[in-house]
């Protein structure tokens, strides 16, 4: 029975779940294992939410529409690395954001970030000063673009994501907060990579078993 990948990250149990570190360096080392495959890219998906249908995902229409894995090794990606050094010793950055993972091509001059979510945590975090933490990611990624570099900025996520608890718990989901990210993501325009469809294109590759025994069951894709 495939299942989406909140099943995954809600393993072992509930409460009782492996951090997102741990995730973002999985999804770093299928990234870079991509990489290494000549023509290997992910579809860029946007939010858009749908009450009739209760869809809240569709492929993106304006670029990009691939994240292309080209030239993505061990010494140009960082896990939650510390973005205010990205150029250099001095924190030219002030940033309160930091992504989860950060491609950065000194030959090409660009940057591209990766928030990575599971489960636990809302995309949207705490609004302060008027800004929440999409607000401050997109300040990030046109600060980054001031300094002279291209700059993309992508939500690596489960379809399956909702802000109270999840579809492994159900009965305790609060319908009125469901699709609260969801809805904030679409107001953003953002840039969204399924974690179903990383799943899918290393399900039969040797660092699936790494990750989980039966990968292939988490590889559920929306319609």
């Amino acid at each position: 029975m495939l299942k989406n990948a909140t099943y995954l990250f809600n393993q072992p149990r509930g409460n009782f779940h492996h951090s997102e570190s741990r995730w973002s360096t999985t999804a770093q080392i299928a990234l870079i294992y991509l990489s290494s495959m000549k023509g290997s890219e992910l579809n860029v998906y946007q939010s858009k939410i749908n009450q009739d249908t209760t869809k809240w995902i569709t492929k993106a229409e304006e670029e990009p529409k691939k994240l292309l894995l080209e030239d993505w090794r061990v010494d140009n990606t960082i896990v939650e690395g510390n973005i205010k050094h990205i150029f250099g010793d001095d924190p030219i950055i002030d940033s309160q954001v930091f992504p989860n993972i950060i491609y950065k091509n000194e030959k090409s001059e660009e940057v591209k970030l990766i928030v990575v979510r599971t489960i636990g945590r809302t995309v949207r975090g705490r609004k302060k000063e008027g800004l929440d933490n999409i607000d401050r990611y997109i300040q990030l990624a046109e600060k980054i673009q001031s300094e002279g570099w291209k700059c993309d900025l992508y939500y690596l996520m489960s379809y399956g994501h909702e802000d109270e608890g999840n579809q492994c718990e159900e009965g305790i989901i609060d319908e009125v907060k469901r699709h609260q990210d969801w809805e904030r993501l679409e107001s953003a325009n953002a840039k969204i990579l399924l974690w179903e469809e990383l799943f899918s294109l290393i399900e039969d590759s040797e660092v699936s078993k790494y990750i989980d025994p039966n990968l292939v069951q988490y590889t559920l894709m929306p319609d």
